[in-house]
């Protein structure tokens, strides 16, 4: 977080620059692992396994829910990081084209990794344990599944020539990648308190003891983690039908001709988007929004589902969802006064 601060203090370009090389050298360090992976004795058996659909499975509701609200998580949609993004966005760089590469580029990498997790726990593993077994491991593999990456990757590295300098590399550039996305989050909500009248420096100082404060209980306690990671999981939701209903109320057709379509050199959207932000979000928000609470009374906490202490109850998400929510209406007067009342460069 102090890192963080002083990023957003000084700048990011610093860390775009470096970004820039760690990044890139990131997708060539998996792209490595890819092809050592699949060298690996046993590996066909799990990139197999991976690539054949199971039509019975698929033929479940479930799998597309679930499928859905990862691949939602996965892209950032409904993040508001993503508008920290936009807003230092060029006209030239084109919103749309940019969009259609970030979920392209996003889901093949995700591809990558499946093919080096897979081929590597089924090449170490497969000798001595069923196909059956084998998937239970994965399924088992730290808390939240960050064993596939903290336990498997480093067990392919160390099949590999030179495995200890790639590893750091990996691990480095991983690194760099969440902490990109903590910069991006910290300028969010110091853009916001920024707006609001609050000086620069006060507000960065501000957001990053807020959340280093917030953020103790997580790391140093994995059922809390969970709790948070559950709870503000399914609010992005929330969060992505909110940023549809902003539009909604701009107007579907004013904003794509007016803002989406407008830069020249960039891909147009068409009239297709109108009805994916229009309909399918808003409905796909309700729908996984209900499914999740159903999985939290039904599945998660089915005997304390009404237990705000529970970490994965109905409740907990409604009481968290309603106090974030209750103290933003109480502030969203003298915020949006604040924020027509001062521009960014005044208050800086």
């Amino acid at each position: 977080m102090g890192l963080g601060a002083l990023a957003v203090w000084k700048g990011i370009r610093s860390i775009e620059r470096v970004n820039k090389v760690l990044i890139p050298a990131l997708l060539v360090i998996v792209l490595i692992a890819v092809g050592r992976a699949l060298t690996l004795d046993g590996a066909f058996d799990g990139i197999r396994f991976l690539f054949t659909p199971s039509w019975e499975t698929l033929a479940h509701p479930r799998v597309w829910l679930e499928a859905l609200t990862q691949n939602a998580w996965d892209t950032g949609a409904g993040w508001g990081l993503i508008l920290t993004y936009g807003a230092y966005m060029q006209a030239r760089h084109g919103v749309v084209k940019n969009a259609f590469i970030t979920g392209i580029g996003n889901n093949t990498v995700s591809l990558l990794a499946a093919v080096v997790i897979f081929g590597t726990v089924f090449a170490v593993l497969g000798a001595d344990m069923s196909q059956a077994d084998v998937l239970a491991r994965m399924q088992d593999s730290g808390p939240a599944s960050t064993g596939l990456t903290f336990i498997w990757m480093p067990q392919l590295f160390a099949r590999m020539g030179f495995g200890s300098t790639v590893s750091v590399l990996f691990f480095l550039g991983l690194s760099f990648a969440a902490f990109s996305s903590l910069i991006s989050m910290i300028e969010l909500a110091t853009r916001a308190v920024v707006d609001a009248g609050v000086r620069r420096s006060q507000a960065v100082g501000a957001v990053c003891a807020i959340g280093f404060v917030m953020g103790i209980p997580s790391a140093v306690n994995l059922e809390f983690l969970g709790n948070q990671d559950f709870v503000w999981g399914v609010a992005l939701m929330i969060s992505g039908a909110f940023v549809a209903f902003a539009v909604l109320r701009y107007g579907l057709s004013r904003f794509r001709t007016e803002i989406v379509d407008a830069t020249e050199g960039d891909w147009k959207s068409g009239r297709s988007w109108e009805v994916l932000i229009g309909r399918a979000v808003p409905l796909m928000a309700v729908v996984l929004l209900a499914w999740w609470l159903f999985q939290a009374a039904t599945v998660y906490a089915p005997d304390t589902w009404y237990d705000p202490l529970d970490p994965y109850s109905v409740m907990t998400c409604l009481v968290q969802w309603g106090a974030l929510i209750g103290i933003l209406l109480l502030l969203n007067r003298s915020l949006s006064a604040r924020t027509l009342r001062f521009s960014p460069n005044e208050a800086d």
